[in-house]
């Protein structure tokens, strides 16, 4: 098991937590995700933002809007789900920076 922190996860298109830790398994399935209430043991902060998606595999259209991107990777679908680090997210704008924008799955 590993943990991840960042600033925003996105659950859904439709809104973020902030602060959030993400639970994944051997597998890279998320097992949970909680509030960042405090220091945890053994959890890696990588700030930024984290996606949560059915999707094992998963790229980022440059032509596309970071809204656009979320709708699509965070789609209902039955089965596990994975947790993808985007670097390259202006997060006050909540756009990508089409110079930097990448995707890690974790």
């Amino acid at each position: 098991m590993k943990r991840f922190a960042c600033h925003y996860l996105y659950a859904s298109a439709d809104g973020y937590y902030s602060r959030y830790v993400v639970e994944v398994n051997d597998n890279a399935e998320v097992i949970r995700y909680f509030p960042l209430i405090e220091e945890i043991c053994a959890t890696q902060w990588i700030g930024g933002v984290i996606v949560l998606s059915a999707s094992a595999e998963l790229q980022i259209d440059r032509q596309e809007s970071f809204r656009t991107f979320l709708q699509r990777a965070t789609a209902e679908s039955d089965g596990p789900r994975y947790a993808w680090h985007v670097m390259g997210v202006d997060l006050l704008q909540k756009e990508f920076d089409t110079t930097s924008c990448s995707l890690v799955r974790l």
